[in-house]
């Protein structure tokens, strides 16, 4: 089994370092006093300080390159990044500026699901960086956003983002992007080239599924996400769990790697670990921008970003911040043609009209490249007004009730049939899924003798009304011998499950929020 190696850079007088290396080693794997260490801690657990140098034409600043076992890590990307960097980024003047994982632990992680191939697929273009802009300032109507998408994509551009300010209600986010989502589509049927739109998702833990399950449903190719405030491994859970072109924002990452003695160095946390994290476009600030990355730290991003790694996809970089015009000619060399250039206030502010604006950056930048124009890859993706009417049912003001049956509404599939963990239910959609303009879905459940559901928990809330028959509901810890007329409340993250326990049917009216999460199973 290979170890994990890692490289902390510090600032010790040349007496100290080995204790502060050997501190480190502790403090990452054990933490625990010297004299609690057995040799068999020592031996399975503690880190290894492999080597001590000086860093050229500094007096007080060493590396140390420690090794960790891997059976510590357990195979866990929120465990890697504790260990590499967990109590230790909370002491002055250490800074951890590499990670090298042992290719089989490697093996364990996905990284981007698209990377830079997969998004040139989509978007069919080739040979030159991709041009990329925001939805900006907020203040802004949502007629005023999406009619800047209609002329971003008309003028040519390849992606546009949410700036990472339009924060909202749920209501409010599925205004702008339907809008943003038509008037990019709009130009796409103009112009015959596609350009991607990614929202901006930012919700509370309860209710974020619930953004992705929708955006899913209405086509959207990718998501502009913020991992450092969702947190690393979350973010990395949902890059594995959705299938969207996944970009990062570099919010709230300048306290871990702008302090020059401390934190994380740039590649590292821009470059690696949100790659390692799923990241398909990793966003950072621009060299001579409004923000003081240097012109070696940004290279190394994206390199880093782009650099074989086992059979982890390449990532594209995305530098931005203030980026200018008379300077595309530069970043085309600087960055080379796998990169995404997101440029905002100074393509707003080129000319009147965003489209010219456009058309402007995007020849300056082909004047470096020689394009690659292909067909883009077909996207099957179905949105809730896709369906067909066989599928999902019409719209209907009236449905005649005979025995728990309902004229122009017929009984379809409680879940897939590969879903073991429930039998003899059937499900009438009554409103909700037919295109009704709801909030709120309204289904009818009818369980069978010895039949149950599922036993599952999800992050949406549902109320039960028991139409007919009796039955034993199950609700976290409690048992209910619920019957006709009774109600019910489900509340969020609780297991619960419906059982017939006499002969005749036992049916109930489930009324649920249109847009929510999905069942988790349980047991």
């Amino acid at each position: 089994m290979s170890d994990i190696v890692v490289t902390y850079q510090v600032i010790s007088d040349k007496n100290d370092v080995s204790d502060l290396a050997r501190k480190i080693a502790i403090e990452q794997s054990v933490e625990t006093p010297e004299s609690l260490i057995t040799p068999e801690i020592e031996s399975r657990f503690v880190g290894k300080v492999i080597e001590i140098n000086r860093v050229e034409n500094q007096i007080d600043k060493y590396t140390i390159e420690l090794s960790y076992p891997e059976e510590i890590l357990s195979q866990q990307y929120n465990q890697l990044v504790n260990l590499c960097f967990g109590n230790v980024s909370m002491y002055k003047n250490v800074k951890c500026v590499d990670i090298n994982l042992p290719e089989e632990l490697l093996s364990h992680f996905t990284g981007p699901r698209f990377g830079v191939d997969g998004i040139r697929e989509r978007l069919g273009v080739y040979g030159r960086p991709l041009l990329a802009t925001a939805l900006k300032p907020r203040g802004y109507s949502d007629k005023q956003f999406a009619d800047l998408a209609y002329e971003f994509a008309l003028g040519g551009g390849d992606i546009i983002k949410d700036d990472q300010n339009l924060i909202g209600s749920f209501e409010e986010f599925k205004h702008r992007v339907t809008l943003c989502l038509n008037a990019v589509k709009k130009a796409e049927d103009k112009t015959g080239k596609r350009c991607v739109y990614f929202p901006f998702i930012s919700a509370p833990y309860e209710h974020i599924e619930m953004y992705f399950e929708w955006v899913k449903r209405q086509g959207v190719q990718g998501v502009l996400l913020a991992p450092l405030i969702l947190g690393l491994d979350t973010a990395r859970g949902i890059a594995a769990k959705y299938d969207l072109i996944y970009m990062a924002h570099p919010s709230f990452t300048g306290s871990y790697c702008v302090a020059p003695n401390d934190g994380m160095s740039y590649h590292l946390l821009y470059g690696f670990l949100f790659r390692l994290a799923g990241v398909d476009i990793s966003v950072f600030p621009n060299t001579g921008g409004r923000f003081q990355f240097g012109e070696q730290d940004c290279k190394k991003i994206a390199d880093e970003l782009r650099k074989p790694l086992l059979n982890i996809k390449s990532a594209f970089p995305c530098p931005a911040g203030g980026m200018q015009y008379a300077h595309l000619n530069e970043m085309c060399r600087w960055y080379q043609q796998d990169s995404v250039f997101l440029l905002g206030g100074s393509l707003l502010e080129h000319s009147e009209k965003l489209s010219e604006s456009t058309q402007a950056f995007k020849a300056k930048i082909q004047e470096e490249f020689s394009e690659k124009i292909t067909t883009p890859k077909e996207i099957k993706q179905i949105s809730a007004c896709e369906y067909s009417e066989s599928e999902i049912g019409s719209i209907l003001e009236y449905m005649k009730f005979e025995d728990f049956n309902w004229l122009g509404r017929e009984s379809v599939k409680y879940k897939e049939a590969n879903h073991t963990s429930f039998n003899s239910v059937r499900r009438v959609e009554l409103v909700g899924k037919n295109r009704e303009e709801l909030a709120f879905d309204l289904r009818y459940f009818e369980v069978a003798q010895n039949g149950f559901s599922s036993r599952e928990m999800h992050q949406h809330t549902h109320v039960i009304i028991v139409a007919r028959g009796e039955g034993e509901v199950v609700v976290g810890d409690k048992k209910y011998a619920a019957k006709k007329n009774d109600v019910l409340y489900i509340k969020p993250m609780t297991t619960h499950q419906l059982r017939n326990v006499n002969s005749e049917p036992f049916g109930f009216y489930c009324i649920v929020d249109h847009d929510r999460d999905k069942p988790v199973i349980v047991g």
